[in-house]
């Protein structure tokens, strides 16, 4: 059963209505949390469901050396990709990922980066 979202124009709390695709139209909304019937239909992301090869796919010019001899010089271009693939890979990372692939896109170096990590001990 399909789930419509909603969002009260009223108290602005939103919520969810499972009904019947035959329902919808017929069924009033109402809100469940202050009883309006004055709502507003809300319209959620749409999900594309791909393989993992044709996710990947769009990443083969990592392995393609010409293309990727001075990645190195666009500290940008390197964290635009690792978040991509952090993305494609529906992965979560974590918050040193995130720091990094920040800083990349902000234009630091692998070099900086390096120098910013602490010694080991």
């Amino acid at each position: 059963m399909p789930a419509y979202e909603y969002i009260c124009d009223k108290c602005h709390q939103s919520f969810s209505l499972h009904i019947s695709y035959a329902q919808y139209g017929h069924v009033a909304a109402a809100c469940p949390h202050c009883g309006s019937e004055k709502v507003t239909r809300r319209i959620g992301k749409v999900r594309v469901s791909r393989s993992d090869d044709s996710r990947m796919q769009q990443f083969t010019d990592l392995a393609d050396e010409r293309k990727m001899e001075d990645i190195d010089k666009n500290p940008a271009e390197i964290g635009r990709m690792m978040r991509q693939m952090s993305q494609e890979s529906g992965a979560e990372m974590g918050e040193e990922f995130n720091e990094v692939v920040d800083r990349l896109e902000h234009g630091q170096t692998s070099a900086d980066l390096e120098n910013d990590l602490p010694d080991p001990e």
